[in-house]
């Protein structure tokens, strides 16, 4: 499809998500912001590895299977990850390591996570495996290094369950550094394996300056950021802000928030790993009012617990980040019913050539 007409199908998308609900009709929806890169813009890649036809298979499900189309070079993929991938299928046959197959359980390679850094130029590899034990892994990680300059690093993820969950709780480096450095809005901002980040730099840069904007921030005001990751929006805004709170519920994610910050030299903010209901009740009770709340939650949303403690908070600005129309939706019916007013409604292409869409919405109460 066309990059103007992709465009304009993701504008449907989000029209289409809020029409399903009366109280959201009649909003006006800016037409979607352009990313900076159409091609080679992922800096997060995750793929499945598996054996097909007796070859090894890297790339993604097919449609409603677990069926797994090869997807070893692709086009939204940095050039540099493309030789990663390519030359760690020829490596893995070399090694006999062996992909998983979950039928019966055998093999031991479940997923790639390959992170890249377009600030940098460099690439992170994480190996998520069956088992604690990978014989070669060293020895593959090191040929990495080897045949690329530019793989800071090698982890091991270890994921001993037999479910469809991608990431275990264990992770060991096998060679190299266990985190990537990337720059977003003038921030430099690790990385490590495992963590929540944006699959598209350039545009998360002109997402966040929006937010920036839509917070309008004077220096005096307290702001409590939900599904806060490594910290990327929460340093942003720390910058204007009196006191700023970051929660998220993945502990991996806070030490890094924590880190970014004392990189960063911003010393107003604080980091909390929990649950984000609990975390934000406690924000509210020894911050006294929260004058601006952002959010950027996974794609099922906020949860009951979740939406419940948020309307506690009572924040007079409220900025919401979806990278699910129809989540969203939901969401906002629910602000609406409580007493918010959507103000502005800005979509993204994060993700162009697939079919996805990100949206910034501003909320505000009397």
């Amino acid at each position: 499809m066309p990059y103007p007409e992709q465009l304009k199908r993701k504008l449907a998308l989000v029209r289409e998500a809020f029409a399903t609900f009366p109280r959201l009709a009649g909003w006006e929806i800016r037409e979607v912001v352009a990313s900076p890169r159409r091609l080679g813009y992922r800096g997060r890649v995750k793929l499945v590895v598996r054996r097909h036809r007796g070859d090894i298979a890297i790339g993604l499900y097919a449609p409603q299977s677990h069926h797994v189309i090869d997807i070893s070079s692709c086009p939204v993929h940095p050039f540099e990850v493309n030789q990663v991938v390519q030359y760690l299928k020829a490596k893995l046959a070399e090694f006999a390591i062996a992909p998983y197959d979950e039928r019966d359980d055998s093999g031991d390679l479940r997923y790639l996570d390959l992170r890249y850094s377009h600030a940098q130029r460099e690439v992170s590899v994480t190996l998520v495996t069956r088992h604690p034990a990978l014989p070669q892994g060293e020895k593959l990680a090191r040929a990495l290094q080897r045949k690329f300059s530019f793989v800071t690093g090698v982890v091991q993820n270890i994921n001993e369950s037999r479910g469809n969950v991608i990431w275990g709780d264990q992770y060991r480096p096998l060679a190299g550094r266990n985190t990537l450095l990337e720059e977003v809005v003038g921030l430099k901002l690790v990385f490590p394996a495992g963590v929540f980040s944006q699959a598209n730099p350039a545009t998360a840069q002109k997402l966040y300056q929006m937010v920036a904007a839509l917070a309008s921030l004077t220096g005096q005001e307290t702001v409590l950021d939900l599904y806060c990751g490594v910290g990327p929006m929460s340093l942003m805004l720390a910058r204007g802000a009196k006191i700023l709170w970051g929660v998220d519920d993945s502990a991996v994610a806070i030490d890094a928030a924590k880190q970014n910050a004392r990189r960063n030299g911003i010393g107003n903010c604080r980091f909390f790993a929990g649950d984000v209901a609990e975390t934000a009740r406690m924000a509210k009770a020894q911050l006294g009012k929260i004058d601006c709340l952002v959010l950027n939650p996974p794609r099922k949303g906020v949860q009951p617990a979740a939406m419940e403690a948020l309307l506690d908070v009572a924040a007079r600005k409220v900025i919401y980040v979806s990278c699910n129309p129809a989540t969203l939706a939901r969401d906002l019916d629910r602000l609406i019913q409580a007493g918010y007013l959507v103000q502005e409604i800005q979509p993204f292409d994060m993700f162009p050539q697939t079919g996805q869409v990100e949206t910034v919405v501003r909320l505000g109460r009397d």
